[in-house]
């Protein structure tokens, strides 16, 4: 499912320094610009595309984006707290260290995007494709996930524990050091390399492989 963007956006190449509570940002291209030092709460942001836009210092509660593109965008380091992102599509941002827990994720894409140290522990992510994504470090523990995919992603020392993980697929993917629980790993596919990696996380001891 991709965002639904009216052809003809009303283009915003100023920075946004006046964003208030209960604020609704409809059919905008914001294009090059920083927003920051904003304090607020329930904006949304609708049908727009977000490109080259700059995040830094901001205190958002319960903001929602709802069939947003975000192009190239920067979101390192910000907190966004009961977030919602529904049909939304990232292409190569820079989400480092981005943290929206206990948010609601649904009907979106990641691709080519720079999450380390990413945090969505406690959340909800429905239909959610993560596509030649650098997730180190990062963290998606006691998540709720339900078609969740990963392709081609590099989740070294990620963490999920007490994440279901039935039904994902990490055959295309780098999981050294994954952080999750026996009971967790029951309906994941993997690699025979990566089935061995995780039985010595388990402190099996397996012939011939010392």
């Amino acid at each position: 499912m991709k965002p639904y963007i009216v052809p003809q956006l009303e283009l915003i190449d100023e920075d946004l320094t006046n964003l208030e509570d209960e604020m609704v940002i409809e059919e905008k291209h914001l294009k090059s610009i920083y927003i920051e030092e904003q304090n607020c709460k329930n904006v949304l942001f609708k049908g727009c595309i977000l490109e080259n836009v700059t995040f830094s210092d901001n205190c958002f509660k319960k903001i929602e984006f709802n069939n947003v593109i975000f192009k190239r965008c920067d979101l390192s380091n910000m907190s966004l707290e009961d977030a919602i992102f529904h049909i939304c599509q990232f292409e190569d941002c820079k989400l480092t260290g981005l943290n929206i827990p206990e948010s609601c994720v649904q009907y979106t894409t990641f691709k080519t995007c720079i999450g380390d140290y990413l945090g969505l522990g406690f959340s909800t992510l429905k239909e959610v494709d993560f596509e030649e994504c650098s997730l180190k470090m990062s963290y998606l523990g006691e998540c709720k996930f339900q078609k969740v995919q990963f392709k081609l992603c590099d989740l070294t020392g990620a963490e999920m524990a007490g994440t279901k993980l039935k039904g994902l697929d990490f055959t295309t993917c780098q999981i050294e050091g994954l952080k999750v629980k026996l009971q967790e790993l029951v309906g994941l596919k993997v690699t025979p390399t990566q089935a061995l990696n995780f039985a010595k996380m388990l402190g099996l001891k397996i012939e011939g492989m010392e």
